[in-house]
């Protein structure tokens, strides 16, 4: 009797403790996998947020370039600051810079296109000036300007070939520039007044303001 009794007491205490243990073991390896794998995780994370940050920042930088060579950007001159200069002659000669690249058409109607002498009388008339529309005209029109005193919005007077009567006439801007309707090639543009083509072909400076 007491032998079976030890037995079955045995046998209890061996069935408990192998119940604690098989619970035991399924915890500790949920226990680590969970800890292994969530570092992983954020790694992946901060990855790919990273790659995604370079991508839209190089899209960024060829979107910029694209748009400047697609837009383009052309720079005017501005007007000199020669001493005495007026309002009415700043304004004519900020307006003649404004229709740089106009096209070039023989009796053309402004503002959309211009011949050399109607380029200058429309600036003037627009600032409330009448001047004639031959540069045959004009050279004899207006006030004569010594070349060392001209002024932006003054009318520059010059002949086609040296020598020659006046043919052709435009409007100073300053720093020794002056813009003017030549051909249907080249249409309004700017030119530089102390170039030797220029130079040898100034007849007059005319002032009507």
């Amino acid at each position: 009797m007491k032998i079976r009794l030890f037995a079955v007491f045995t046998a209890i205490v061996l069935l408990v403790t192998l119940s604690a243990c098989s619970g035991d073991a399924p915890q500790a390896t949920v226990i680590t996998k969970d800890q292994v794998n969530k570092p992983t995780v954020t790694t992946t994370t901060t990855t790919k947020a990273t790659t995604t940050e370079a991508i839209d920042s190089s899209n960024t930088s060829q979107n910029d370039q694209t748009n400047a060579s697609q837009t383009g950007t052309t720079t005017l001159p501005s007007i000199g600051t020669e001493e005495g200069n007026s309002e009415t002659g700043d304004a004519i000669a900020n307006l003649a810079i404004s229709l740089i690249g106009t096209p070039f058409v023989n009796n053309g109607t402004a503002p959309d296109a211009f011949d050399n002498p109607s380029f200058v009388v429309y600036c003037y008339k627009q600032n409330g000036y009448t001047v004639p529309r031959k540069a045959t005209q004009i050279i004899d029109y207006g006030f004569d300007v010594n070349p060392e005193e001209i002024q932006p919005g003054d009318i520059l007077v010059f002949c086609n070939n040296p020598g020659e009567e006046a043919g052709f006439v435009a409007i100073y801007i300053g720093n020794n520039q002056f813009v003017a309707s030549t051909n249907p090639e080249k249409g309004t543009q700017v030119h530089q007044l102390n170039s030797s083509y220029w130079s040898q072909r100034f007849l007059s400076a005319r002032r009507f303001q």
